[in-house]
């Protein structure tokens, strides 16, 4: 069962800080070290990744299932991740 208030809330943060301008602080590999943090914290409490980077992970050009850096998106989705 995963907790999806936690995961929505680590999403709201996330959402936050996107609106404040902090990721723009950050280079791609900091992005993503940081991005798979919050989502190593959100795995802890039994949070969904999907949840955590609903929106934000496009905009952030994270994918959520392989938390890899990508450019296009389908459903939040890499192309990737999206075919298989």
């Amino acid at each position: 069962m995963s907790n999806h208030s936690g995961g929505y809330m680590l999403n709201d943060v996330l959402l936050l800080l996107e609106e404040y301008e902090f990721f723009k602080h950050l280079n791609k590999t900091k992005l993503l070290e940081f991005i798979k943090k919050i989502i190593s914290i959100g795995s802890d409490e039994d949070c969904n990744n999907g949840e955590i980077l609903d929106e934000i992970g496009p905009k952030l050009g994270i994918c959520y299932c392989c938390l890899e850096p990508a450019e296009e998106f389908e459903d939040d989705l890499c192309k990737k991740c999206f075919s298989e």
